[in-house]
This record gives C-alpha cells, structure tokens and sequence, in this order.
C-alpha cells in the first residue's frame, strides 16, 4: 500500500500530470490518498513525482490518519459504531486489513481522499523544490512517508 501526498500546487501543470492527480482524486495541496502498489500505479506516480511526496505506509499510520482524519458521507468523522457495522474491533484492525488488501476504504464507507494540514516545522529545507536524494520532500520516500503525515495530521 502506497500512501501519496500532494505538496505541491496548481498553477503552471501540464494536461497530462492535471489528468493524472484527477485520476488519483488529489485535487488540492495537503491532500492525501491510499492506492495499491502496481505497474501502472507506478508509472503514473512516474509523471507527478515532481509535484508529490509518496512511498510505502505502515498499517499504525493508516489507523491514526483514519482515526482523526477519514470522514464518511455528509462529512462526519469515523466512528467505533461504524467500525461495529463492518465487524471491526479498532481503528488499528482496519488499518491493518487495508495494508494488507483484504479491505478498502470504500467498502468501510470512509472517503478516499485525507485533508491533511501543512506539516508541523514546515517542509524540509529546500521542501518543495527538491527530491528525496537532495534532501527535500518531493518523489519516493523509501523509508515510507509516515513520518510526513505524521507531522499533517
């Protein structure tokens, strides 16, 4: 499971990456989504990776981000009696079977897309301008990114 931020704005995109983060429903900055891993997963995070910051996520960060983050339909937060409905003991349970697959956040009823803020401390020092391997935020973070949406949430 892939968790993918935008950092970066909208003005001065070419057609093709616009299409792209409307394929991914990453409307805005600060907007957060989960996708799995795949082939074409992979070639689309290809031609944003300069306007995004994504990699892999662990099952602790999509419970938290669940937790104070995922809202369902008519923009209510997620609650125990929702996670009760679909035989859920815990928002760590449903963290854990969405890393895994064997659930998606459709099915649990919780939209797709996280509004997060702008990280706590600010980006990196040269953030949204530079990559990883230069010491920004923008592109593949190997470690995940659970770091990042830590300091959003």
């Amino acid at each position: 499971m892939l968790a993918i931020v935008r950092i970066r704005g909208l003005k001065h995109i070419r057609h093709d990456v616009k299409h792209t983060f409307m394929d991914f429903r990453l409307d805005r900055k600060n907007h957060c989504v989960l996708v799995k891993e795949s082939p074409e997963t992979t070639g689309m995070l290809n031609k944003i990776k300069d306007y995004v910051a994504y990699g892999p996520v662990k099952a602790e960060t999509v419970a938290k981000l669940i937790e104070k983050r995922g809202r369902m339909e008519g923009d209510k937060k997620v609650s125990a009696d929702a996670l009760k409905a679909h035989k859920l003991a815990s928002f760590t349970d449903l963290g854990k079977h969405i890393v895994e697959g064997k659930m998606t956040l459709e099915k649990a009823g919780i939209k797709p897309v996280f509004r997060l803020n702008s990280p706590k401390k600010g980006f990196a020092r040269v953030g949204i301008k530079k990559p990883v391997s230069m010491k920004g935020d923008l592109g593949f973070h190997k470690d995940g990114v659970d770091e990042l949406i830590g300091r959003m949430m």
